[in-house]
C-alpha cells in the first residue's frame, strides 16, 4: 500500500511540473535573429505593422514627389529600395511566433513586392515619363500597362498579409485596429 500511494504521489507531482513548464513555456517572449524581443503576439504583430507602414509612407512621399519633380522621384528609388531591404531583413530575422510564421512570411513577400517596385515598376513608369514618353500613346499605354499589373499583384499581396495578419490576431485573441495609414491612401487616390 505504502508502495503505490508513492507512485501515485509522484506522477502527481510529474504531472505538477509539466503543467508548471508548460505554462511557464508559454508565457516565454520569443526573441529573434533581428535582436528584438516579442513578450506578446501584439509587440509580433506591431514590429511588421510598423515596418509596413514606414514602407507605405515612403510611396506616398515618393508619389507626392514624382507628382511635381520626376528626377527628384527618380533619384529617391535607390535610396527606398535599400530601405524596403532592410525592411525585409528586419521581418526575415524574426522567428516563428509560437511555431507560426505564416504571418510574417506574407510580411516578407508583401515588402518583397514593395523593393520589386523600387527597382522595376516606379523605376520604369519614372523614366518613360522623364523622357516625355507619358505625352505619347505608346508611353501612356506603356505606363498603364504597369500600373495594371502593379494594381493586381498589389491586391493579391495584400490579400494574403491581411488574411495572415487576421488569423494571427484570432489565433491569439486580439482585435484589428483601422489602419489610419490607410485613410492617408484613400486621399491620394
Amino acid at each position: 500500500m505504502l508502495h503505490t500511494t508513492s507512485i501515485r504521489q509522484v506522477q502527481r507531482a510529474a504531472l505538477l511540473l509539466l503543467t508548471v513548464l508548460l505554462l511557464f513555456a508559454c508565457k516565454q517572449p520569443v526573441k529573434g535573429k533581428n535582436g528584438i524581443t516579442y513578450k506578446t503576439p501584439a509587440d509580433y504583430n506591431d514590429y511588421i505593422i510598423s515596418r509596413q507602414t514606414r514602407l507605405i509612407k515612403n510611396i506616398i512621399t515618393l508619389g507626392r514627389v514624382a507628382g511635381t519633380h520626376v528626377d527628384s522621384a527618380y533619384g529617391m528609388l535607390d535610396t527606398l529600395a535599400a530601405e524596403a531591404s532592410r525592411v525585409i531583413d528586419e521581418i526575415k530575422g524574426m522567428p516563428p511566433y509560437r511555431e507560426d510564421s505564416a504571418f510574417r512570411d506574407a510580411a516578407v513577400r508583401s515588402f518583397g513586392f514593395y523593393k520589386k517596385l523600387f527597382n522595376e515598376g516606379y523605376k520604369r513608369i519614372l523614366f518613360i515619363r522623364q523622357q516625355g514618353g507619358d505625352e505619347t500613346e505608346e508611353g501612356s499605354r506603356e505606363i498603364l500597362d504597369i500600373t495594371d499589373k502593379i494594381k493586381r499583384e498589389e491586391e493579391t499581396l495584400d490579400k494574403q498579409l491581411h488574411n495572415a495578419q487576421t488569423g494571427f490576431a484570432e489565433k491569439y485573441h486580439m482585435k484589428m485596429r483601422p489602419n489610419t495609414i490607410q485613410q492617408e491612401i484613400d486621399k491620394q487616390e
